[in-house]
C-alpha cells in the first residue's frame, strides 16, 4: 500500500510539474502573440551579461540594437538557465501581435527566489511599461500578488513590441518567462498549488509522526530527522516563493534568506542523522569523523548566508550537499552489504535524494536547462528520500526488535517453562489491565455525562427547558453591558400565571407541569434569538427583551402576550383550560440603571396587574 503511495504521488507531481506549460518550447526568432492562453518564450530571448554596474533600460536597448545580445540557438531551452552568477542579466525579446489579440496578458517570470527583476516594454522605441518585482521587495509591492514575479501588460493588436528583462541575483539565476491569459494563469497555478499542498502534507504528516515516535521512545534520532524535514521544508518554500506570499511578506531579508539557509540547516539536522543511523558504519570505514564535518560545514554555510555573502553560501551549499549526498549513499551501500537494520531504504532514500540533488546542482550552476523536473528536482527527490526514511526508521526498528527477541530466546532456552510462565502471567496482567481500562473508561464517560447533567441543571429548568434564575442573572448582566455600549434600551418582563394554583388543587401537579410547559413553549416562540425566556420558580417567568427602541416594540409584545393568555392549554386528562397571564414591565434604562430595582419595578406592576385581574367579574 505504501509503495503504490509513493508511486501515485510521484506521478501527480511528475504531472503536474511537467505539464505542458512548464516545458522549453523551441525557440523561434520572431514570435507572434495572438489569442492563445500562454506563450511560452522559453528559448526564444537573446541575453546579455552584464559585469559592471546596473545598465539603464537605454543603455540596454542601445546594446541590443548593435547586435551585443546572445541570440539564441534553435531549441536552446537552457539559454534563459545562468546557474550562479554575480552578473546582471539582461534578456531581450522582439515579438508582434495578431489582428485579432488579447490585449490584457500577464508576464510571468517563473523563478521565486530572484532578488531583483525589473520589466520594459517598448513599442516603436518607446517605452509604454515598466514593472519592478524580487524577493527583496515585501510582498505586497509587488505589481502582482503571486508567488512568483508576474507583471500586468497590454498588448494592441497588429503592433510591434520590443521586451527587456534585467534580473540580478546572488541565487540560482534562472529566468523563464512565459505570457500568460488571466484564466490560464489561475489554473497553471491550481495545479502547482496542488502539488505543492501534496508536497507540504507529506511532509508534515512525516514530521508530527516522527516527533511523536521521539516523545515515545526518547531516541534523539527522531528529533534529528525531524529537524532536517522541517529545515528542507523552509528551503523548498523559499525556492518556490511561498515564505514571501505566506510566512514573511513584510520581511524580505528572511524571504531572500530562506531558500540557501533552509537547506544549509537542513544539511546540519541530515549529517547528524546519518551519522547516528548508520551507527558502526562510518567508524568501521575510518570515516566516523565525515559527517560530524559535513554538519559543521553546513552550519558555517548557514551562518555565512546570514552575516558574510549570500552568494558565496549558495555556491557552498551546492558543493556541500553534492558531496554530502554521494557519502551518505557509499555508507549505505556498505551498511546494506554488512546488512544493518534499515539499510535498504537507507540506500534507496539517499539514491532518490542523491538524484535531486546532482540534478539541481547541475541545473543551478548552467548545465541542465530549466523545466518542471530541473527546477523542482530537490523537491521531488526530497519527498521521495523522506518517505523512504520513514520506512528505514521503521525497518530498522522492527529489524533491531526481531534480532533482541532472537538474542534473547537463545539465551533463555533452559529456561522455557519459566518464560511461559512469564507469558501466561503477563497475559493474565494485560487481560486484568484491558478490564480495567474499560471500566476506567465506562466511569469516565459516566463523569462527562454526569458533569454534563450538572452544567444544564445548574443553567436550565428541569421541568419547562428554558433558563433558570442563575442563567437570567447572567444573560441580564450582559444586556446591561451591551446596552451600555450601544446606547440602547432592553426590556425586563415579568409573568406569573392566574389562578394557578386552583388548577393544582383541583386537578393536581402533573395538570399543573403540564399548563407550566404548555406556556413554556408558547413564550419560548415569542422572543426572538437573542432575546431570553426563563422560569425563575413556581409559576413565575420572565422575558428579557434586547434592542428594544420604540412604543411600538412593547405594545406588539403585550398583544402577543394576551393571544398566549387566550389560548386554551389541553391537558392529557382531556381537560381544556383557558389560563390567564399577568405581566408587568421594566425598561432599562429609562426607569432605572440599577437591576435589581429594575427587577422590582417590572415584580410591582406584574402584581398590580394581577390583583387587578382577581378582582374583575368570573365572566370576563
Amino acid at each position: 500500500m505504501l509503495k503504490f503511495l509513493i508511486s501515485a504521488f510521484l506521478a501527480v507531481v511528475l504531472s503536474v510539474l511537467l505539464s505542458p506549460h512548464a516545458v522549453a518550447s523551441q525557440g523561434s526568432p520572431s514570435p507572434v502573440i495572438g489569442q492563445e492562453s500562454s506563450v511560452s518564450m522559453a528559448g526564444k530571448m537573446s541575453t546579455y551579461r552584464n559585469g559592471a554596474s546596473d545598465l539603464t533600460v537605454e543603455e540596454a536597448a542601445e546594446l541590443y540594437q548593435e547586435g551585443q545580445f546572445n541570440k539564441p540557438e534553435a531549441e536552446d531551452s537552457s539559454s534563459t538557465n545562468f546557474g550562479l552568477t554575480p552578473e546582471e542579466i539582461w534578456l531581450a525579446l522582439e515579438f508582434s501581435t495578431r489582428e485579432k489579440a488579447h490585449q490584457n496578458w500577464f508576464l510571468e517570470i517563473g523563478h521565486a527566489s530572484l532578488d531583483r527583476v525589473r520589466v520594459y516594454l517598448l513599442e516603436d522605441g518607446n517605452l509604454i511599461y515598466q514593472g519592478l518585482s524580487g524577493d527583496l521587495l515585501p510582498f505586497v509591492s509587488k505589481p502582482v500578488s503571486h508567488r512568483n514575479h508576474v507583471f500586468p501588460v497590454s498588448l494592441f493588436p497588429g503592433n510591434d513590441y520590443q521586451l527587456l528583462v534585467s534580473v540580478r541575483s546572488e541565487g540560482t539565476l534562472t529566468v523563464p518567462v512565459t505570457f500568460w491569459q488571466g484564466e490560464a494563469l489561475w489554473a497553471s497555478d491550481q495545479q502547482t498549488y496542488g502539488a505543492l499542498g501534496l508536497y507540504y502534507g507529506v511532509l508534515l504528516a512525516l514530521l508530527v509522526y516522527n516527533l511523536f515516535l521521539f516523545f515515545s521512545l526518547r531516541d534523539v534520532l527522531y528529533l534529528t530527522y525531524v529537524g532536517f524535514i522541517g529545515c528542507l521544508a523552509l528551503g523548498q518554500a523559499g525556492l518556490s516563493g511561498l515564505t514571501g506570499q505566506f510566512l514573511w511578506s513584510d520581511i524580505p531579508w528572511l524571504v531572500h534568506l530562506s531558500p540557501t539557509a533552509g537547506v544549509a540547516a537542513s544539511g546540519v539536522f541530515g549529517a547528524l542523522f546519518v551519522q547516528r543511523f548508520l551507527a558502526g558504519t562510518p567508524a568501521s570505514m575510518k570515516i566516523a569523523w565525515l559527517m560530524p564535518a559535513l554538519s559543521v560545514a553546513y552550519g558555517l554555510t548557514f551562518l555565512t548566508a546570514i552575516f558574510v555573502s549570500y552568494y558565496l553560501a549558495a555556491v557552498a551549499v551546492n558543493l556541500i550537499s553534492m558531496v554530502f549526498a554521494v557519502s551518505a549513499l557509499l555508507m549505505g551501500a556498505v551498511s546494506l552489504l554488512r546488512r544493518e537494520p534499515g539499510a535498504r531504504f537507507f540506500v534507496l532514500a539517499w539514491i532518490s535524494f542523491l538524484l535531486g540533488v546532482l540534478v539541481i546542482a547541475l541545473h543551478n550552476v548552467g548545465v541542465l536547462p530549466s523545466n518542471g523536473f530541473t527546477t523542482n528536482a530537490l523537491l521531488i527527490g526530497s519527498v521521495m528520500e523522506m518517505l523512504l526514511l520513514s520506512l528505514a526508521l521503521a525497518d530498522r526498528i522492527n529489524e533491531l526488535q526481531q534480532s533482541r527477541e532472537l538474542a534473547q530466546s537463545q539465551a533463555l532456552e533452559s529456561r522455557q517453562r519459566m518464560l511461559e510462565l512469564v507469558k501466561e502471567n503477563e497475559r493474565y496482567l494485560e487481560s486484568r489491565v484491558a478490564e480495567r481500562t474499560q471500566e476506567l473508561e465506562t466511569v469516565n464517560h459516566q463523569l462527562r455525562e454526569s458533569q454534563r447533567l450538572l452544567e444544564e441543571q445548574a443553567n436550565h429548568d428541569s421541568l419547562t427547558g428554558l433558563a433558570n434564575r442563575k442563567l437570567l442573572q447572567d444573560r441580564i448582566i450582559g444586556a446591561k453591558a451591551r446596552a451600555s455600549r450601544s446606547r440602547e434600551s432592553f426590556a425586563l418582563v415579568v409573568l406569573d400565571l392566574n389562578k394557578f394554583k386552583p388548577i393544582n388543587d383541583t386537578f393536581g401537579h402533573i395538570a399543573g407541569d403540564e399548563v407550566l410547559i404548555a406556556v413554556g413553549d408558547r413564550l419560548s416562540d415569542l422572543p426572538r434569538e437573542s432575546d431570553t425566556v426563563a422560569r425563575i420558580g413556581g409559576d413565575e417567568f420572565v422575558l428579557l427583551l434586547e434592542g428594544i427602541s420604540t412604543s411600538k416594540d412593547l405594545d406588539r409584545l403585550k398583544l402577543r402576550l394576551s393571544e398566549i393568555a387566550d389560548i386554551p392549554v389541553a391537558l392529557s386528562c382531556g381537560t381544556t383550560l383557558r389560563v390567564g397571564l399577568s405581566f408587568g414591565l421594566a425598561i432599562y434604562p429609562d426607569e432605572t440603571r440599577d437591576l435589581d430595582r429594575l427587577f422590582s419595578i417590572a415584580d410591582a406592576q406584574m402584581y398590580r396587574n394581577k390583583r387587578a385581574a382577581e378582582v374583575e367579574p368570573s365572566g370576563n
